[in-house]
């Protein structure tokens, strides 16, 4: 309790509201299963309903439904389900359903990241008699894509005139809303924040009860888009906070809401909630394979794992301080002891003096006993750290490594310089690997200094290490684990990033290295001292 108090100190306090909120969130963030199986579900049922329809007219209407689903949870299935509901709209001949559904094509490209693509789509589409919900829908496409576009280019020009293609088509769409559509508050508000005026956007941003939950999850990010613009950082991330858990509780991976609240909590100083958040919201975009929104999240996982590296080190420093409080206690109690044991052989013929000297022993040695059961807590705590330790990076440079692999498999061959650029920086994941041995190896001989020696003990003289070595040898690392009660094979390997085999081949060579095979299971079931 004492060490969360000490760090959560740093964050700034949240009102009680948005502290619910975030605790719901991380609930949300932990267990994504119930929301992802009930839109599997849904997703299932709209697939027999496609088994069967018996006309063209039907699938249209069946591959809209599916379309829904897919748009924010699976961006290959929502393309996939984008052409063939194109294919049934061409074969009703309906030039009305072809151009709603070229237009679910273009989105599913946008979505993708594939933004020229999705305009040349949007582009061709025949004007001529649209009816005016399916030119809002254009113009809303447009203004998306333009808003994304904005986002992520560099060129200071390019933004300018993303920005103002932005607001013209936000113009166009309010044109052909009627102000009773629910979308016209929404456009308004987008407008008016586009103009600086995030004080009248908020007017239009109300959160009826009759919302569903993506439409309350549009609405609280536009609300916080206008508290981020008066810099009202804590109506901001309560605001994302509240989208968040709409979208994770829809079962949606394509989101903005999660990781730009993990980035305002890491400012405030929660770094370990910001970093879960940043990594739920990776595997989503990546499981989604929505390349512009993996692209977002992937620029902020840096700043956010140094912030939690940052957090880590303060810990144990915290932990290093505590057991050196710890012993000297234990050694000012040592000398207490002692010198109440001369007080006793002094004047044991005074027999009221005799009892007060035994009360003082019993209570000295009551507090001794706390003092162990306090090392040997911070002893726990220690394993745990380093066990914990490795769990964050290894898990991170496992996803890193994973991701690659998945980016390169599903990129189109329209990107294929970008995806190699991506895919073949394998250095830096070789780098985070070894900065991860040598950050376990010195933590690990700083908490347990004698461990080289004790294991030079065990072993014949030319297996041998040298003792003042500053870090540990591939079988040592694995010996370590192993005394720390991390036995299995397997979960050495996921942690070390070996192979099984190898485990397995480090372990005989170190019983093989004993002079006695037996000491080595006896000396793992002892403590460390």
């Amino acid at each position: 309790m004492a060490l969360a108090l000490s760090f959560g100190a740093e964050a700034k306090r949240l009102t009680h509201r948005t502290d619910s909120l975030l605790r719901q969130l991380d609930v949300a963030v932990r267990d994504e299963a119930e929301a992802s199986a009930d839109r599997r579900r849904r997703i299932a049922r709209s697939i027999t309903n496609l088994h069967n329809a018996a006309t063209d007219s039907d699938r249209y209407n069946v591959y809209r439904t599916l379309y829904s689903l897919y748009r924010s949870y699976s961006g290959d299935s929502a393309r996939w389900v984008a052409e063939r509901r194109l294919e049934a709209a061409e074969a009703t001949g309906n030039h009305a359903r072809i151009r709603s559904a070229s237009m679910n094509l273009a989105e599913s490209y946008s979505l993708a990241g594939d933004y020229s693509e999705a305009l040349h789509i949007l582009d061709t589409i025949p004007r001529t008699d649209i009816p005016d919900f399916q030119k809002k829908y254009l113009f809303t496409l447009y203004r998306t894509i333009y808003e994304r576009l904005s986002k992520t280019d560099a060129i200071k020009s390019n933004i300018i005139i993303y920005d103002r293609l932005q607001r013209a088509y936000t113009d166009s769409a309010l044109q052909v809303t009627s102000k009773s559509d629910r979308d016209y508050n929404y456009l308004m508000a987008s407008r008016l924040i586009l103009a600086g005026n995030a004080d009248e956007a908020l007017k239009y941003l109300d959160l009826p009860d009759s919302l569903s939950a993506s439409g309350r999850s549009r609405v609280l990010n536009k609300r916080a888009a206008a508290f981020h613009m008066l810099n009202q950082r804590d109506d901001e991330i309560e605001a994302l906070a509240e989208a968040a858990l709409a979208d994770l509780n829809d079962g949606l991976r394509d989101y903005s809401a999660l990781p730009s609240l993990a980035q305002l909590l890491d400012e405030r100083g929660e770094s370990s909630r910001a970093y879960s958040y940043i990594r739920r919201a990776l595997e989503d975009a990546r499981l989604c394979n929505a390349k512009s929104r993996t692209t977002e999240v992937l620029e902020l996982i840096p700043l956010i794992d140094a912030s939690y590296a940052e957090a880590d080190r303060q810990r144990i420093a915290w932990l290093y301080a505590l057991l050196g409080v710890a012993v000297a206690l234990a050694v000012a109690l040592s000398f207490s002891l002692r010198s109440l044991s001369k007080r006793n052989r002094t004047i044991h013929e005074v027999n009221e003096s005799l009892k007060l000297s035994n009360r003082q022993l019993n209570d000295s040695n009551l507090q001794l006993e706390a003092t162990n059961h306090r090392l040997a807590e911070a002893n726990r705590e220690r394993v745990r750290y380093i066990t914990e330790v490795f769990d964050a990076h290894s898990g991170y440079i496992s996803r890193m490594a994973s991701l690659r692999g998945n980016l390169l498999k599903f990129l189109t061959s329209s990107q294929p310089a970008k995806a190699r650029r991506l895919l073949e920086a394998e250095a830096a994941e070789e780098q985070e690997l070894k900065e991860l041995y040598t950050r376990f190896d010195t933590i690990f001989l700083r908490l347990y200094p004698d461990f080289i020696e004790a294991y030079n003990s065990l072993v014949r003289e030319e297996c041998r290490v040298n003792p003042k070595s500053a870090s540990l040898t591939s079988e040592l690392r694995v010996l370590a684990l192993m005394k720390i009660g991390v036995r299995r094979s397997s979960r050495i390997a996921e942690l070390l990033h070996y192979s099984p085999q190898t485990v397995y081949n480090y372990k005989s060579t170190l019983r093989a290295a004993m002079t006695d095979p037996a000491a080595l299971d006896l000396w793992l079931d002892n403590p460390m001292p």
